[in-house]
């Protein structure tokens, strides 16, 4: 099973890159000119084509600002999965570049010429982490646990303790968005890190997380929805392993100076960092006691677009280590299932005066 994903200029369906998952081959060129080319043939008589689906593919085609076109082909997902990867992968394009830079691209090549940079060393690691998040049979990759439209966390006895320590690091570095990462998950974050789209925050913590060789990371990042146009410093320092403090901030204060601060208001927390570690991959305290019959656990509240996927209930289990593929059976029950009734109300509840209704589903997956 596999995916693929291709970007081309919308006016002339000139390549950008192309990225796959699984282990098929990378698509011939005469299939990416056919796929673009019929796309390109409908635009003319005011037709757009949304999608197709095969017998063992599901494909999707996206215009972005009238100046770029993704491809979307994967086999093992809905076309409404695909089409919200899709949309995370230019807004991870976003993220990098800015909208301006999209907009007026005037041809490929210069385009073309930040992807052999900057896009090649940050852009393309959270794009083939997105790529991972699809839901292809490939339950071994320990990062595929993405759920559409939803932002993940972990549970655990200490994300109130770390929440604190995480409120003082936030005033010395005079900084309103700042969150705390476990093996990826958000533990702790600040309000005004709570406010931004699900979409901004999971490509935020994929940042993060891709290609993590050093230490900290200073990066401008454009955030697609909230500021698309003025770039923030994204600054990500790992704290102990598995563990990532982030924060958006302004030119001040240097790279230094938050390290400084990290290691300030973070001395005395090791231990609390190392017990929350320990959650993961079960991602819910020890002290729960679940079914021996539950393989999996899906938690979603649609009122703050919050989940949390367990794969692993028993504490001490190896028959939840042989049994990867339940992750999946998660995720394509809420896709399938769920995902139609549950996110359309989730949105609903946001554009009514900006009130939520609350409320939770978690969802199991039995022998």
């Amino acid at each position: 099973m596999s995916a693929h994903l291709i970007c081309v200029t919308a006016g002339g369906g000139l390549p950008i890159f192309a990225r796959k998952k699984g282990h098929s081959d990378s698509l011939p060129f005469s299939i990416v000119g056919s796929l673009n080319g019929v796309h390109m043939f409908a635009r003319p008589f005011n037709i757009a084509l949304l999608n197709t689906i095969t017998d063992d593919y599901s494909v999707a085609w996206k215009d972005f600002e009238e100046s770029l076109v993704i491809i979307g082909i994967a086999s093992g997902c809905s076309v409404d999965v695909l089409n919200k990867l899709l949309e995370s992968v230019f807004n991870a394009i976003v993220l990098i570049v800015g909208i301006d830079e999209v907009k007026t691209q005037r041809n490929a090549e210069r385009l073309k010429k930040r992807t052999a940079g900057i896009w090649k060393t940050i852009c393309y690691p959270v794009i083939d982490r997105l790529l991972d998040s699809l839901d292809c049979g490939d339950s071994s990759n320990k990062h595929s646990s993405d759920v559409a439209g939803f932002v993940e966390t972990i549970l655990c006895p200490e994300n109130h303790l770390m929440q604190i320590v995480l409120d003082s690091f936030t005033e010395c570095v005079d900084s309103m968005y700042s969150c705390l990462l476990i093996a990826g998950k958000i533990a702790a974050a600040t309000e005004s890190w709570w406010s931004l789209t699900p979409d901004e925050m999971n490509l935020l913590s994929l940042l993060a997380t891709s290609e993590n060789t050093a230490n900290s990371k200073d990066i401008p990042v454009f955030l697609p929805h909230k500021s698309p146009t003025v770039a923030f410093r994204f600054v990500a320092c790992t704290l102990i392993p598995e563990v990532q403090l982030c924060c958006l901030c302004g030119p001040t204060p240097i790279l230094n100076d938050i390290e400084h601060s990290v290691t300030q208001c973070f001395r005395n927390s090791t231990d609390i960092l190392n017990a929350a570690v320990q959650c993961s991959p079960k991602n819910f305290p020890s002290s729960y006691n679940i079914d021996g019959g539950v393989l999996g656990v899906l938690l979603v509240n649609s009122a703050t677009g919050k989940y949390m996927i367990s794969k692993s209930p028993q504490q001490n289990s190896k028959k939840a280590a042989s049994s990867s593929h339940r992750l999946d059976i998660l995720r394509s029950f809420f896709y399938r299932a769920v995902m139609n009734t549950l996110i359309p109300s989730y949105h609903h509840n946001l554009r009514n005066d900006g009130s939520k209704s609350d409320g939770s589903t978690s969802h199991v997956v039995q022998r």
